[in-house]
C-alpha cells in the first residue's frame, strides 16, 4: 500500500507545474511576454515546456511532453522507426479567452525522407493543459 501511495505522489508532482527560473534563451516568447515555450531533446523523447510568468515575476513551468507522442501517433510510426526527429514549438496562436495555445511541430526523418507534423496545444496560466 505505501509502495502505491509513493508512486500516486511522484506522479502527481512529476505532473503538477512548478514554479521555474526564466526559460532558455531560445525559447519561444508570446507578443507580450507573457509566456514561453522551448524543448529539450533527451535519450527517450522531447522535454517539451512552457513557462508562465507569475504576478510576482516568477515563472509556473508546465509539462507539454505528452504532445511529442500525439505528434508520431499522426505519423503512424514510433519514435524508434525514424533516423532521428526533432519537435519545436513553432507559433503561439492568438486567443481572446485568457487561455494559451502554442503549436508544437515534430519533424522526423526515415531513408531521406522527411515528414513533418504539428499539434495545438491549448492551456490554462494555472497550468491546465487541454491538449487542443
Amino acid at each position: 500500500m505505501n509502495k502505491i501511495l509513493a508512486s500516486v505522489a511522484l506522479l502527481i508532482g512529476w505532473a503538477s507545474p512548478a514554479l521555474a527560473d526564466p526559460p532558455s534563451d531560445g525559447a519561444l516568447w508570446t507578443a507580450d511576454k507573457r509566456a514561453a515555450a522551448s524543448a529539450m531533446p533527451g535519450v527517450s523523447g522531447t522535454q517539451v515546456t512552457a513557462y508562465v510568468r507569475q504576478s510576482d515575476g516568477r515563472f509556473l513551468e508546465i509539462d507539454l511532453s505528452a504532445v511529442e507522442g500525439g505528434n508520431f501517433g499522426k505519423l503512424g510510426q514510433r519514435r524508434a522507426e525514424y533516423d532521428r526527429f526533432e519537435t519545436t514549438p513553432v507559433e503561439w496562436l492568438p486567443r481572446q479567452d485568457g487561455l494559451l495555445q502554442v503549436k508544437i511541430q515534430t519533424q522526423a526523418w526515415r531513408d531521406g525522407q522527411r515528414y513533418t507534423v504539428w499539434e495545438p496545444v491549448l492551456f490554462r496560466a494555472d497550468g491546465t493543459v487541454f491538449w487542443r
